[in-house]
Order: C-alpha cells, then structure tokens, then sequence
C-alpha cells in the first residue's frame, strides 16, 4: 500500500512544481495548511481523502477509482498528455530564449564586451536544447523585460551582468541535471508464454 501512496504523493509534487507553485500558494488555492503539504510531500504523514482531492483539483488533476484492467489505457492516455504538454512547454521556452537571443544579438553597449554577450549567448543556446523549470525560465523572460525597457546603448552593465550570471547558473543547472530515466511502456501487455523447453 505504501507504494501506492509515494506514487500518489510524487505526482502531486510533481504537479506542483511543473505548475511552478509554491507549497504556501497550493494551499491558499487548496485550502489545505501549507505545514500538512509539507508533512505530506515529505511522506511524514497520511492525507485524508478531502484534502488530496481538494490539492488535486488545485493543481487540475481528478482523483478516479480505476477498473484494474482499464490502467493500462489510462497511463498510456496520460503518457500521451503528458508528452504533448511537454512539447506545448518546449515550444514556449524556445520562444523566450529565441527572443532574448535576438534581443542580446541587437546590443550595442561600450561599456558591455562582445564577448560577455556572445558568451551569454552560448549559455541561452544550451538552455535550447534542455527545460528549464517554469521557475528557470522567470530568469529569462525577466532579462527579456529589463532588455525591453532599456535603450539598447544605455544598457548599464552591473544589470547585464546580473542577468547574465542567474543565465548562466540556469545553464550549469539544466546541463548537469540528470533527465529522468523513463522507458517507454506498452499500452498493453502479453501473456506470459510459457517456456516449453524444461
């Protein structure tokens, strides 16, 4: 039973932080004391059936009691959801970064060296290739506003150089994070054949 539970308690984790919410933020959506999530997430302690339905409509998930032999059908669905949402996110983190990248490209500062800025660069393009936490992307789209809002040549460069440095800590996390291991399951499975050959 406790297997079923830790998978339970991981997917609401799991959903909490993809949606880049704070344990304290789910709780004032979910009404449930931000110390049980806590206690919860950390596997310290049972929830009662009210607050993990009251969490997981909070992070848009539905508690359903599922015919065993209608698992295999439902993961395969949620597989399938879960990698076009995915590929939504990657597509959203290709445009900030695309956009940054461009706008990084157009500077023209005297006081800001080619080279900070290409190496800047470089760190963006990595950050192509991976996904960044909702959180790691903040980064980006806040060095995107401060770039919006400055005049390209007024660019002061402890700003840049701020923005540039949490860039390049994003890219060091992302790149030296392990992607998660997950094989490919079938939707459905054989029957075990028995060997003949004993």
């Amino acid at each position: 039973m406790r297997y079923a539970a830790d998978h339970i308690v991981s997917a609401l984790k799991t959903a909490r932080e993809k949606k880049g919410i704070s344990q304290r933020e789910l709780s004032a959506k979910a009404g449930v004391p931000q110390a049980q999530i806590s206690r919860f997430e950390n596997g310290d302690v049972d929830i009662r059936l009210s607050s993990l339905v009251s969490l997981g409509r909070a992070l848009d998930l539905e508690i359903e009691l599922v015919p065993r032999q209608a698992i295999a059908a439902v993961e395969s669905i949620v597989r399938a959801i879960t990698r076009s949402e995915r590929a939504i996110q990657t597509t959203r983190t290709s445009n900030d970064v695309a956009k940054l990248v461009r706008t990084l490209k157009a500077v023209r500062s005297p006081d800001i060296s080619s080279l900070a800025i290409e190496k800047t660069l470089s760190h963006l393009r990595v950050l192509e290739r991976f996904q960044p936490t909702t959180e790691q992307l903040e980064a980006v789209k806040r060095f995107n506003d401060t770039l919006a809002k400055t005049k390209r040549l007024d660019l002061d460069p402890e700003v840049f150089a701020k923005h540039a440095k949490a860039i390049e800590l994003i890219r060091t996390q992302v790149a030296y994070t392990a992607p998660p291991v997950s094989l490919p399951e079938p939707a459905y499975a054989l029957d075990d054949e028995e060997d003949d050959d004993a």
